[in-house]
């Protein structure tokens, strides 16, 4: 059910619009950890500043984890970040 505010002076209007923003910046949908910490294997690339035939040498030796399957393959920072330091 809708809500309806009759509002008839200025304060009132201020309150009313400040109140109806408020909720509204609320409703954002905040990314999640998974969404920030996924990335494309050639964003990896660019992050560890190695080529992406490199990391795609890594990916394929088994030496950075890699998710999904055939072009949908994404990374997870962390996971990247954990790996080349072995690797290095």
């Amino acid at each position: 059910m809708e809500k309806v505010m009759i509002l008839s002076t200025a304060e009132e209007i201020a309150k009313g619009l400040k109140m109806i923003l408020d909720e509204h910046s609320s409703n954002k949908k905040k990314p999640t950890d998974f969404e920030t910490e996924k990335m494309t294997v050639g964003d990896g690339a660019r992050y560890i500043d190695v080529s992406y035939q490199t990391l795609c040498k890594w990916i394929n030796a088994g030496k950075v984890p890699v998710h999904g399957k055939g072009r949908t393959r994404f990374l997870l920072r962390s996971e990247l970040i954990e790996a080349y330091k072995k690797i290095e």
